[in-house]
């Protein structure tokens, strides 16, 4: 359960977190035990996450690629381009907040939900990621340490 729990928190912040670590574990399937993802999919979401890190910590998408290739973790390629754990974690709920918003937006303008609704789930899964911030943050960065990227 503990586990379960542990991974449904992992995703919420990708993305922050789950922007980035999501991206690989989906192109190749659970744990990296193949997936039912084209080879036009695997390439796109890697081009994306590589674009993405590179963004987040003002690297060029070479050098993520390179960093990526040498079985370097994510938050070592941080650090070496200056940018410390604390302001990864800001930019990166920066990112996610800015993605949840172009989500709802979405709904919005499809007519799927109002603006209401979208500003309700908005306040509610801040006030979640607000609640988790401490022990989330702490779990998230040990994991981008250990893993490489």
């Amino acid at each position: 359960m503990k586990h379960k729990k542990f991974l449904a928190y992992a995703m919420l912040p990708v993305l922050s977190m789950g922007l980035f670590m999501a991206l690989p574990a989906a192109s190749h399937g659970m744990f990296g035990m193949g997936g039912n993802a084209t080879p036009e999919e695997i390439a796109s979401r890697h081009q994306s996450l590589f674009q993405e890190q590179a963004g987040l910590i003002g690297a060029t998408v070479d050098e993520v690629k390179n960093a990526w290739a040498d079985g370097k973790n994510f938050i070592d390629l941080a650090k070496e381009k200056g940018v410390t754990e604390e302001q990864l974690k800001t930019k990166m709920q920066a990112a996610r907040t800015a993605q949840l918003k172009a989500q709802l937006k979405t709904l919005v303008d499809k007519g799927i939900i109002t603006q209401a609704q979208a500003d309700k789930r908005l306040t509610a899964l801040q006030n979640k990621a607000e609640k988790m911030h401490g022990q989330m943050g702490k779990r998230m960065m040990r994991g981008l340490r250990g893993m490489q990227f």
